[in-house]
């Protein structure tokens, strides 16, 4: 009987330590960064599932918020409502079965990503979860989510008046610069400034404020640089 001893208080700890991994899980619904307009509030939606019989206490925290400066504080929406930016710590009671869980994020019209960890505790077992977005400027669309090679194509049509199309991809997450410059190289308009999904974009480039004559159009992601140019002709 003492030969077994060691392998039943084993037993005994390994079906302990089960029951207690699966009181609760807390995954997101979406694993990738989401990508939205920068004039619009994005949220990312997760779920914390209850594996108990009974009400729970859960301890909601939020660190690691890294946002681009006049974004809104990072704010998270419960099964039970929501809480206001700043709001990076708290105790929720959580109800038996899935519960929804989101994090917000408010660009006010400035393009970038921002980012943030969210850790949800229960009798000291704790899950992990990041929550990213991506917002680019109005004008900016994502046509295609296909791995493609890093591309910056001729404007459509071109000449033009007063607004062309220009096309770019890129074949993972990364920063996109797309600025536009005049003839004696100064910095006329920002197109895309921020981190991207992997894919491809068109982008609505209106020149109705700018003189005639030629433009260029450069494009820089990592390595990747691309200049190409154009005639607005009005």
């Amino acid at each position: 009987m003492r030969k077994n001893l060691p392998f039943t208080l084993f037993l005994l700890f390994a079906l302990h330590t089960i029951s207690f991994s699966q009181n609760f899980t807390f995954v997101r619904t979406d694993p990738n960064p989401k990508y939205g307009p920068a004039n619009e509030q994005i949220s990312v939606f997760a779920t914390l599932t209850n594996n108990t019989n009974n009400n729970i206490t859960i301890s909601i925290k939020l660190t690691n918020a890294q946002k681009p400066a006049g974004w809104d504080a990072i704010g998270m929406c419960t099964w039970l409502g929501c809480h206001g930016p700043g709001d990076s710590i708290f105790n929720e009671s959580c109800p038996p079965g899935a519960n929804d869980f989101d994090v917000y994020f408010t660009p006010n019209n400035i393009p970038g990503s921002a980012s943030c960890i969210v850790t949800m505790t229960y009798q000291g077992q704790s899950i992990s979860q990041d929550f990213g977005v991506v917002a680019n400027p109005i004008g900016v669309k994502q046509i295609s989510s296909v791995l493609k090679d890093f591309s910056l194509s001729q404007n459509y049509p071109n000449p033009f008046n007063p607004s062309s199309k220009i096309n770019f991809s890129i074949p993972k997450r990364d920063f996109v610069e797309l600025k536009v410059y005049d003839m004696l190289g100064k910095e006329v308009m920002v197109l895309a400034n921020g981190y991207m999904s992997a894919g491809e974009y068109e982008v609505q480039f209106d020149a109705s404020g700018l003189s005639s004559g030629m433009y260029f159009y450069r494009m820089q992601s990592g390595d990747y640089i691309s200049v190409k140019k154009m005639t607005f002709i009005k």
